[in-house]
């Protein structure tokens, strides 16, 4: 059991038991089990740990009661020795296929991206809770010769006339030098999931950064997206702020023939959102999972200390999409109502206190005002402001650890839910047309570290609930 001292442990969020966590992969349901496994690297609380990356691994019958199983697999084996890097999971009616990457990095003088990484695609199958051995599917001579070594992160799916797969690629530019390279995906097609062929590459008309990785396709209202996270934009000041985002196109024309892709739009506009895997449950509900994290970003998390016993990074909740104006929406599942209590009206100029920091908050903006100033602090530090149709998240050095401020365009607002969990926020706009996900470490005092948020919101109806810890967390906080 790892005790958390400072309070920032999480109580309704999936978080690693110790070390460092990144991208989920393996989203699934199968045999009404829902799998949640992600990037790990367990004891050290770094992307570069004492072990290569490898998955860790929830189950649960449902995503409110989820348990820790575990590392599925190691990175031990020649076509991973470097790590087990990020992939997802098909299912049928016998068993699991996790597809993954596998990484090695050769010995000699190689700067690992032009030579010296093998990027082999790896098959393990599973009943849930055993794992077969690994089965390499695709290697570096796989790819078009026009990549370079970062080729990674299958998605794979089923159709009537058999499996495709997508991976994200980095593509050598014209010229041969790092600042003409641009980023791409791959199509793979199989009649049985496990023998390849190359089908097609697509990208943007124009250039779109230098790397495309964490792919994920698929259909949602009869229109299809690609979602992506392209490494290499140029910084906005209300668009791609920041050092790599995550996002989705459009999709125009058949998988099988010549596609078009338009209309980029950011997933979340945090400081902390990367690697989103989305998938079908059961229920038909098409689910949609991130990583509350970002690679190479110039920001810290203080509970990476003490180096050996901490642990860093954390997974959003579970996300249902759906399609409005061609928009895609995300909304928190349903059952997460389930952790609420404690129900609170709250006066426009009121407050709330959070147990441990944990709440839940509807704030609906009464018709003809949706424009009118506002602001929401959440302790000392952090504070969300609407001025003039541009929504502000800033934070104070002393809890955003070099978090500052992220600034987003909308005309109008007329309701927000907000999550706080300890140390984190993850804010829904306008029914979740536009999301906004960031850690943030408030400075706890006394045995129940509450944390009290307070509303200078004219004319708006404010309702909040404390939030129960989810039971999967109970032992790790």
């Amino acid at each position: 059991m790892l005790r958390d001292k400072n309070g920032w442990r999480l109580q309704y969020h999936l978080m690693p038991p110790d070390g460092w966590l990144n991208d989920p992969n393996g989203l699934c349901q199968f045999q009404g089990v829902y799998h949640i496994f992600f990037q790990y690297s367990p004891n050290t609380p770094g992307p570069d740990g004492r072990f290569a990356r490898t998955w860790g691994h929830y189950a649960g019958r449902d995503l409110l009661h989820l348990k820790y199983t575990g590392v599925p697999f190691w990175p031990v084996d020649p076509i991973d020795r470097d790590g087990c890097y990020s992939g997802s999971a098909l299912t049928d009616d016998e068993h699991i296929r996790l597809y993954y990457t596998g990484n090695v990095k050769e010995s000699g003088n190689h700067d690992y991206t032009y030579s010296g990484r093998q990027a082999n695609e790896i098959l393990v199958e599973s009943d849930g809770e055993n794992f077969s051995e690994k089965t390499c599917l695709l290697t570096n001579s796989d790819y078009p010769k026009n990549c370079t070594c970062h080729v990674r992160d299958p998605k794979v799916w089923k159709k009537e006339n058999g499996f495709y797969m997508i991976l994200g690629a980095r593509v050598k530019g014209p010229d041969l030098s790092a600042d003409s390279d641009f980023g791409e995906v791959l199509f793979y097609q199989s009649e049985d999931g496990i023998h390849w062929n190359f089908l097609k590459s697509l990208t943007s008309e124009e250039r779109f950064g230098y790397m495309w990785e964490c792919p994920d396709y698929f259909t949602l209202s009869g229109k299809t997206f690609l979602s992506l996270c392209p490494q290499g934009l140029p910084k906005g000041e209300y668009r791609y702020q920041n050092i790599y985002q995550a996002g989705y196109f459009t999709v125009e024309g058949s998988l099988d023939g010549v596609q078009y892709l338009h209309d980029f739009r950011e997933w979340d506009y945090g400081f902390d959102f990367y690697a989103p895997q989305s998938f079908v449950d059961e229920q038909g509900r098409r689910l949609f999972i991130g990583w509350v994290g970002m690679p190479d970003a110039p920001y810290t998390n203080p509970t990476a200390e003490p180096k050996g016993k901490g642990w860093e990074n954390c997974l959003t909740v579970p996300r249902e999409l759906s399609l409005e104006n061609g928009t895609i929406r995300q909304n928190p599942i349903a059952e997460l109502k389930n952790l609420r209590y404690d129900e609170t009206p709250v006066m426009p100029h009121g407050s709330m206190v959070l147990p441990d920091g944990a709440g839940d908050f509807e704030i609906s903006l009464l018709e003809g005002t949706e424009d009118l100033a506002w602001d929401i602090y959440f302790g000392d530090g952090a504070v969300l402001s609407y001025r003039e149709d541009l929504l502000r998240l800033n934070f104070t050095d002393s809890v955003g650890f070099g978090r500052r401020e992220r600034r987003v365009i909308i005309p109008d607002i007329e309701y927000i839910r907000i999550l706080v969990d300890s140390s984190l926020l993850e804010i829904f706009i306008n029914d979740g047309e536009y999301v906004i996900t960031s850690r943030f470490y408030p400075k706890y005092t006394g045995d129940r570290q509450n944390l009290t948020v307070s509303f200078n919101c004219e004319l708006a109806a404010i309702t909040g609930w404390k939030m129960h810890t989810m039971e999967t967390n109970r032992d790790l906080i």
